[in-house]
């Protein structure tokens, strides 16, 4: 049995800062790139084969995936929609949590997870499967060139 507690925060959204393209989104105001792909939408893992399967990810010619802390799932959170709870442009969201990065502090077997149901935030038990969406740092090219 998963125990889990309800933690609400309010959350601005700021528009104008996302773009997609294949199954990438590029999320300007965070500085990462989201994974965007059926796969995102089915996936249920444990949390150290979520982190697993963020790091061995290759999309659209990149590497270098994780999973995204608390903070940037959150963003893509949108309040005033349900099932799924999650701004445009994401086109492959399940129905249930996902996981992040962020470990619970009160407990280290545990990490926080968000509801894309309703954008609820949770604490799970880390061997609980749950959604994965990876991220990835935007490097610009050096000197300005793109």
């Amino acid at each position: 049995m998963c125990k889990s507690t309800k933690i609400f925060m309010a959350v601005t959204v700021v528009t104008g800062v996302l773009s997609a393209s294949s199954a990438v989104v590029k999320d300007t105001r965070n500085g990462i790139y989201w994974e965007d792909t059926p796969a995102s939408a089915k996936s249920s893992e444990d949390w150290k084969d979520a982190r697993r399967r963020c790091e061995r990810l290759q999309l659209d010619g990149m590497t270098g995936w994780r999973l995204p802390s608390f903070e940037e799932l959150l963003s893509i959170v949108d309040y005033a929609k349900s099932r799924p709870a999650v701004i445009a442009p994401f086109e492959y969201t399940a129905e249930e949590s996902y996981w992040s990065a962020t470990p619970f502090s009160a407990n280290f077997d545990r990490a926080w997870t968000i509801d894309f149901r309703t954008g609820e935030t949770y604490y799970s038990y880390k061997r609980t499967n749950h959604a994965v969406r990876c991220v990835k740092e935007i490097v610009e090219p050096r000197g300005g060139v793109k």
